[in-house]
C-alpha cells in the first residue's frame, strides 16, 4: 500500500464510523459512574467490530451472487448508499431529530447496533473491498471506540448539535470523494 492509499483508507474508516459520535452525545452525565465513560465507548467499539465481522462473513456467504466484473461498481454503489445515509442523518441532527437518551441497557445496545449499520453495509462488500485486509475489523472497532470516547461526556447543546451535524455531513462529503477515488483511480 502506498502512503496515499493508507491515508485514504484510514479516512474511509473514520467516515464510516462517524455515526458513533452523534449517538454518544449526552450518554454520560456528571452524576454517572466514571466507569461508564469507558464502558460506553467499549460497547460502541465492539459493536462496530462485530458488525464488520458479521458483514464480512455474510458478504462472503453471498459473494457467489455477484459477478466479479461488477464488484467495483457494487462497492461504489454501497459507498453512495452510506453517503446518502450520512447526509440525511446530518440534516436530521441539525433539526434535532437524532438526539438519543437511553434509560435501559437494551436501548443502549440497540443504539450501538444502529450506529454500526454503515459498517455492516460496507463490510458486505468485504470480499472485494477491505482496506488493511482483516485488520480492517480491528481498526473499525478502534475507530468506533475513539469516536465515542471523544464525545461521550459532552452535553446536548445547540452548539454540540451543530458540531455533530457537521461531523456527519463532512463524513458524507469525504465518503463521496473516496467512492470516486475508488472507482476511477487505483489509489485504494
Amino acid at each position: 500500500m502506498t502512503t496515499a492509499s493508507i491515508i485514504i483508507s484510514i479516512l474511509y474508516i473514520v467516515c464510516l464510523t462517524a455515526p458513533v459520535a452523534t449517538r454518544s452525545v449526552g450518554l454520560v452525565r456528571g452524576g454517572d459512574k466514571p466507569s461508564l465513560k469507558f464502558l460506553i465507548p467499549l460497547v460502541f467499539g465492539i459493536s462496530q467490530g462485530l458488525m464488520a465481522l458479521l458483514g464480512y462473513y455474510l458478504g462472503k456467504l453471498l459473494s457467489h451472487l455477484f459477478v466479479d466484473e461488477f464488484a467495483p461498481y457494487m462497492v461504489f454503489i454501497m459507498m453512495l448508499v452510506v453517503t446518502v445515509k450520512l447526509f440525511v442523518d446530518s440534516m436530521r441532527i441539525l433539526r434535532g431529530k437524532m438526539l438519543y437518551t437511553v434509560s435501559k441497557e437494551w436501548d443502549f445496545i440497540m443504539l450501538s447496533i444502529t450506529a454500526a449499520f454503515n459498517t455492516l453495509l460496507m463490510s458486505l462488500m468485504g470480499f472485494c473491498f477491505m482496506p488493511f485486509d482483516f485488520w480492517y475489523i480491528l481498526l473499525v472497532a478502534l475507530a468506533g471506540f475513539l469516536w465515542s470516547a471523544a464525545i461521550v461526556g459532552k452535553e446536548f447543546t445547540p452548539d454540540m448539535i451543530k458540531k455533530m451535524s457537521f461531523i456527519e455531513f463532512s463524513a458524507s462529503v469525504f465518503m463521496v470523494v473516496i467512492a470516486i477515488l475508488y472507482l476511477f483511480t487505483d489509489l485504494i
